[in-house]
């Protein structure tokens, strides 16, 4: 069973600019949920441990993932928050977004008997944003060292989702350091480390050498079309894209995520768990939106 923890939320999405745009369409879901529920469509137990807002989004947030077979009784529920909205400015020449954060950041420490069955704590970004939010998830990750729980990190980091404005990079370089898995991508190296003037070749080079540096395991640096880079403590392989069809890559990174922890629970090693990764990242591309149905026959 993998455990998640992290934002739960609806995306407001508009194809127009913030400055004109009128019609917002609404995506409940965020990546923690995304992963959870392609897993569970997979054969994976999963569980959720977030905060929604006690109204409508998250009413529907919380149905979502129970049909999808994911255990939401570790959701929490917020009487004085909304769920969490994030605007989306979906356009080609200026993708823009801005973060109405609500109930997400008061998430409360929970029994331990959620870690009961646990082999792999995935942990997001979000949940370190905020000073007392960071608290609670270092309690949460110590106790899953001492249960000797894998630690999986979504380094999914932007200046907007911090209190302070700006990636707390001590912060992230803690959890780091305790990181069996990472995926970032390479926006996610910009927003950690900042931006390289090298070549395609030597900025993958320069990030994946960051990541490993603070002490990460295990880590699958996807770069788009260009495919992923797959480090497993010894090589750096390539996984070249074989998308031949690309609708929207809303949920590619999270189907990643999904297929390569699904590799690791299955006996698989690193690089052959990120191959399944991108196997499933490939299908996802092949449909608008994250909401995509998943089965074993994808491995065929």
């Amino acid at each position: 069973m993998i455990l998640f923890v992290g934002e739960l939320l609806a995306d407001m999405i508009a194809e127009e600019s913030f400055d004109t745009a009128e019609y917002f369409e609404m995506k409940v879901g965020g990546s923690p949920g995304n992963i959870a529920s392609y897993l569970s469509q997979l054969g994976v137990t999963t569980r959720i441990l977030s905060r929604v807002g006690n109204d409508i989004i998250g009413k529907r947030i919380i149905n979502k993932l129970r049909q999808k077979g994911v255990d939401t009784s570790y959701i929490q529920i917020d009487k004085e928050y909304g769920t969490t909205l994030v605007f989306v400015q979906k356009t080609k020449d200026t993708p823009d977004f801005f973060v109405l954060r609500g109930a997400d950041r008061f998430i409360n420490l929970p029994d331990n008997d959620i870690f009961n069955g646990i082999k792999i704590l995935h942990l997001s970004c979000w949940t370190i944003s905020y000073d007392d939010l960071f608290k609670k998830i270092v309690s949460i990750l110590d106790e899953a060292i001492k249960n000797r729980i894998l630690i999986g990190f979504d380094p999914n980091c932007r200046d907007k989702i911090f209190k302070c404005g700006k990636v707390d990079k001590e912060k992230v370089k803690f959890i780091l350091k305790h990181t069996n898995f990472c995926k970032p991508s390479l926006d996610d190296g910009v927003a950690i480390f900042g931006e390289k003037d090298y070549s395609l070749e030597d900025t993958i080079k320069y990030y994946i050498d960051k990541f490993h540096d603070l002490g990460v395991k295990n880590i699958a640096l996807t770069a788009g079309k260009h495919g992923a880079y797959i480090f497993d403590g010894k090589d750096v392989i390539h996984i070249p894209s074989n998308a031949k069809k690309v609708v929207d890559a809303t949920g590619a990174g999270d189907g990643f995520w999904a297929g390569l922890y699904y590799g690791i629970l299955n006996g698989k090693n690193f690089v052959e768990s990120c191959k399944m990764g991108s196997k499933v990242s490939v299908h996802i591309l092949k449909f608008v939106g994250a909401d995509v149905e998943l089965n074993n026959k994808i491995w065929e």
